[in-house]
């Protein structure tokens, strides 16, 4: 999210800067515009490892404050007022737009980690082992207990925002290729849309890319934590392609799961792919491991490092409650601003 001199969103003001940051990119990736005025997209190219990616995000980041904007990350902006959001017109956003209707208030931002896959069996591999542990992804990454100034309760708002919308939703469970491309078609059909990138389940196949699309988690300030995330969805991706889950968890109680992980971040119990009810952090230790088994042959597991330290230590919603009980809002938005633009971190 851009934002001005006192850390608010820029609204209108940020559509030049906008054009003039979408036009320029480089090897390392391109910045574009999104749904909302006030935000970009940073774009990494295609990396064979999480580290990869976080010195992409480094240089993208680099290049926006370059151009003379500041950028603010979090799943939503603590301090975003209700009301009316400065929305960029083009026609699939128009679509969008209309279909929302009054939904669109404040904007949102993800960390968006896209996994390829060589084929249609192994991607369906990945996309069950991924499935049953999105309530994860979502809990390490919540970071967005503020909206319009107040607490929301929730270890990340951005959760309760995005269920408003439409077709955004846990990912259904599907055993094969045939099985997505039905479900997927069927919704196109309901909802009248030109294609399969109007379904916008917390993770999708994207057939034109070869990837599969994790949409869950908030958008974090850190690089360091950024990477660790992308580690950890590689590592998950690969481990069920190895080992595949025996177990697929039913859709309602996926759907419990990441309602538990949207509230409470890690501090709640989920139903295990075992089928018992186990606390999420443990669940998160075991996980992170796997990973790190998987990984470590090929030396990719170092940024998982960054994910051990979190889990022993305070999490992001109750550091950013923290932050506000000492010296407030301004004190929040200060150091989201501070640790977005810390390139080392």
């Amino acid at each position: 999210m851009l934002v001005d001199d006192a850390d608010e969103l820029m609204g209108a003001a940020a559509g030049p800067l906008v054009e003039a940051m979408s036009q320029t990119g480089s090897d390392e990736g391109v910045v574009t515009g999104e749904i909302y005025v006030d935000q970009v997209e940073l774009n990494t190219p295609v990396c064979r490892s999480a580290e990869d990616a976080w010195s992409s995000l480094r240089d993208l980041r680099a290049l926006v404050a370059k151009q003379g904007g500041q950028v603010l990350a979090c799943g939503v902006h603590p301090t975003a007022p209700v009301g009316v959001p400065d929305i960029t017109t083009s026609p699939r956003y128009d679509r969008i737009i209309d279909e929302y209707a009054g939904l669109l208030r404040t904007p949102t931002a993800a960390l968006q980690v896209h996994v390829g896959l060589p084929d249609e069996h192994t991607a369906m591999l990945a996309y069950r082992g991924l499935r049953n542990r999105l309530p994860l992804l979502r809990a390490l990454a919540a970071g967005s207990p503020y909206w319009h100034g107040l607490d929301s309760g929730q270890a990340t708002a951005r959760a309760a925002i995005i269920r408003s919308y439409p077709r955004t939703t846990m990912p259904p469970l599907l055993r094969s290729w045939n099985d997505y491309v039905a479900r997927t078609e069927a919704l196109m059909t309901a909802a009248e849309a030109s294609d399969h990138t109007y379904v916008w389940w917390e993770m999708r196949p994207r057939p034109l890319l070869g990837t599969l699309e994790v949409r869950v988690m908030d958008a974090v300030p850190s690089l360091a934590t950024v990477a660790a995330l992308t580690s950890l969805v590689q590592g998950i991706a690969r481990r069920a392609v190895e080992s595949p889950d025996e177990v697929d968890l039913d859709d309602d109680v996926l759907a419990v799961n990441d309602h538990r992980a949207a509230r409470y971040g890690l501090d709640t119990r989920v139903v295990d792919v075992d089928g018992s009810l186990r606390p999420l952090r443990e669940v998160a230790a075991r996980v992170v491991t796997e990973a790190r088994d998987v990984l470590a042959a090929d030396r990719l597991d170092a940024p998982l490092e960054q994910l051990e330290r979190e889990l022993a230590g305070e999490t992001e919603p109750n550091r950013q409650r923290r932050v506000v009980a000492a010296g407030g809002m301004p004190a929040l938005l200060a150091d989201l601003v501070a640790r977005t633009t810390d390139l080392d971190g």
